[in-house]
């Protein structure tokens, strides 16, 4: 019993401190995004990376998302229609930039930002 308490609590602290690093870097990689930039703002557009390559998604009203390619325009990824509180998730390319289109303030996990 005197060498298998030592080995659990060394355990314990160790799942303990990778559980608290992974909330760290996913809240460090959690931004608001909102749709109310004045007219006069000098911040043209929000763009998004996708850190893991899956994103997700939740919005404070019902919009559908969209989320378009900084380098092809015409690439376009639909999340669907998302109500108060739903969250989604999608797949996207690790290390491409996009736009979020969505109404509301849309909270993106896992992912770095760029603001121009």
């Amino acid at each position: 019993m005197k060498k298998i308490l030592p080995k659990i609590i060394i355990v314990a602290v160790v799942v303990v401190v990778l559980c608290a690093s992974f909330l760290y870097y996913r809240n460090a990689h959690t931004f608001t995004l909102s749709d109310n930039i004045a007219a006069d703002s000098n911040l043209k557009s929000e763009q998004i990376q996708p850190v893991t390559g899956t994103v997700r998604v939740m919005g404070t009203q019902d919009t559908e998302i969209w989320f378009t390619d900084v380098e092809n325009p015409e690439l376009r990824y639909q999340i669907g229609y998302i109500t108060p509180g739903m969250t989604e998730t999608i797949k996207l390319e690790k290390g491409k930039w996009y736009i979020v289109h969505g109404a509301g303030e849309l909270t993106v996990q896992m992912v770095n930002i760029r603001i121009e």
